[in-house]
């Protein structure tokens, strides 16, 4: 079935907007954002204005590859959309891990977490935090659906979080700390990345190799790591160059086949980055590890 073609509707925006029964408020919060950032990225990104729908599930209502609380983008056929950004209208485990994750590894991180994201309880809430992610996901229906063409999954990734940076920076400026906090923590902590470099995966060819299933598939949160370090980039990159990197970034791969995906690395890669992106992202690919 259909992701979102059985929950109710939401109109008045440039999209459709679904959500499961108790979601609306969270589902005016994400379309509200993405409205603001759909404009923003039509304006950057050669007038592209993706045939999307938002849906905001509950856990019942949840049709996510990964576990609840990790949003994604699909663009299967049969949708009721020919792009759908699925949102959880809350937390989960996986929400919880994240935060475990880090207080295990850095207790003195794990209280700025809690400082920046209070449930005001005492507790953690990353409502603020994935409310944002939103963009993020937004930002794909941009990449797959305006014709970007970029030759690794790890490449996609880095684009929407440099877009999302750039909208929040640019038009939510007082939400910075909220988008900057987590990943700053979690790419930070030396024990977080000793145990994924020991337990887990690390580089860019192991995310671009088992990302997406199989025997040896990703646990959600070493993905969750990865995130963390690519956002920090992102900041890294916008810092450096502006909204011009993320212009840049879209005029380089739209619509044109720059390098061949099945010989592409990440050293291949880098040069190309380097001279017609941002030369700060061309060194962090080239020196990932």
């Amino acid at each position: 079935m259909p992701v979102g073609s059985e929950l109710q509707r939401l109109d008045g925006y440039p999209f459709e907007v679904r959500y499961s029964e108790g979601a609306l408020a969270r589902a005016r919060v994400a379309a509200d954002l993405a409205a603001k950032a759909y404009g923003y990225f039509a304006r950057l990104f050669s007038g592209t204005e993706p045939d999307i729908a938002i849906v905001v599930a509950s856990e019942a209502d949840w049709a996510g590859r990964g576990p609840y609380g990790l949003p994604f983008f699909r663009d299967e056929p049969g949708e009721i959309r020919p792009g759908i950004v699925l949102m959880s209208s809350g937390g989960g485990d996986f929400w919880t891990g994240i935060g475990e994750d880090i207080r295990k590894a850095s207790p003195r991180g794990y209280a700025k977490l809690v400082a920046t994201y209070p449930d005001g309880a005492g507790g953690l809430d990353l409502q603020p935090f994935f409310d944002l992610i939103t963009i993020h996901e937004l930002g794909h229906a941009f990449e797959v659906l305006g014709d970007l063409r970029l030759p690794t999954f790890w490449l996609g990734e880095i684009f929407v979080n440099l877009a999302m940076h750039a909208f929040v920076s640019t038009h939510l400026p007082e939400r910075l700390p909220t988008l900057e906090v987590l990943p700053s923590v979690g790419a930070g902590s030396r024990k977080l990345a000793a145990r994924m470099r020991t337990e887990g995966y690390s580089t860019l060819e192991d995310l671009e190799a088992h990302y997406t299933g199989g025997d040896d598939s990703m646990d959600p949160l070493n993905y969750a790591w990865y995130q963390h370090r690519w956002l920090r980039l992102a900041a890294m990159v916008f810092n450096a160059d502006g909204e011009a990197a993320l212009a840049r970034f879209w005029d380089c791969f739209h619509a044109t086949d720059r390098v061949d995906s099945t010989q592409t690395t990440a050293a291949s890669l880098a040069p190309l980055l380097t001279s017609e992106v941002s030369a700060t992202l061309g060194r962090a690919v080239r020196d990932w590890h």
